[in-house]
């Protein structure tokens, strides 16, 4: 299609474009991160070019959410030869089928893929998307490598391709700084969560001589305990107190008195752990505040 020098701003498709042409790992990267931490997306367009001599072809994704712009996943993909852009294709493909979202193949030629590369599409090559027929019968899924009959995605296939990431929207304040900087040194930031709601515990308790399981059974789990849920069934209250101490029986206490080999994944999980912790003693209120009233 030849793109007329006197276009207008409004003939520009309004677009988001991420990755970059031919470097597969970044626009794998850039597709997880549209699913991550954009909008909902409904479905994806795969955009095939394929040479007719050799029959590899050059793909590229369009993204439509559930609000907002399209976002184009430039050209790092590729197939009908061994590398890395057929494995790239192959990984994208079972990203967008675990998570659901439709799939449909459209044939574009060579300048089509080179205007998403330069960020350039027209409004013009949307209306022309719109009124092409997808590629039929569907063909994607032979793009996919290693599969059988009865699985297209493999599960710890998709989730090594997501960024090890603390979702920070659900950190407690008080601990931001040691989820921002737990992948450098999550020893370090892991036991100063540790050290940092103990020492929350004793100020809001009086407690100050006492640290790890027994601090926490005399502050939520004594008959005269200071802190308590009292909106909550006994049994649930219960259950909440006893995490205290479980998830330092199960975690701190190791951690303090001899050296772990701990992975990205496994110092989230754990972080997250802690978090709850802070989240509960948060909640927890005062016990003689609630006799007063």
């Amino acid at each position: 299609m030849f793109i007329d020098q006197k276009l207008k701003i409004k003939d520009l498709a309004g677009i988001e474009y991420y990755g970059t042409s031919g470097i597969t790992a970044r626009c794998l990267r850039a597709l997880t991160m549209a699913i991550q931490a954009g909008d909902k997306i409904e479905k994806a367009y795969l955009l095939s070019d394929f040479e007719t001599k050799s029959g590899c072809g050059t793909h590229c994704f369009l993204l439509f959410t559930e609000f907002g712009d399209p976002i184009a996943i430039k050209s790092g993909f590729a197939s009908g030869y061994g590398g890395e852009g057929p494995r790239g294709l192959s990984s994208a493909l079972q990203i967008l089928i675990r998570h659901n979202i439709d799939i449909e193949e459209y044939a574009v030629d060579k300048n089509f893929i080179q205007r998403i590369d330069r960020s350039c599409l027209i409004q013009a090559d949307l209306e022309m998307l719109e009124a092409q027929r997808p590629v039929q019968p569907t063909r994607y899924c032979d793009f996919i490598l290693l599969r059988d009959d009865h699985r297209t995605y493999d599960d710890n296939l998709v989730k090594s391709l997501f960024a090890q990431e603390v979702l920070y929207h659900i950190v407690d304040n008080r601990i931001m700084e040691q989820a921002i900087n737990l992948k450098y040194n999550p020893d370090a930031n892991l036991m100063t969560c540790y050290k940092r709601l103990e020492d929350t515990i004793r100020k809001r308790t009086g407690l100050d001589g006492e640290s790890g399981t027994k601090l926490f059974s005399q502050a939520f789990q004594a008959k005269d305990a200071p802190l308590c849920w009292p909106e909550l069934p006994q049994a649930e209250a219960n259950g909440r107190a006893a995490l205290f101490s479980a998830v330092y029986m199960a975690y701190r206490n190791s951690r303090a008195h001899k050296e772990n080999e701990t992975t990205p994944a496994d110092a989230i999980r754990e972080f997250l752990l802690i978090n709850q912790l802070f989240i509960l003693e948060r909640e927890a209120v005062e016990r003689q505040l609630e006799e007063l009233n």
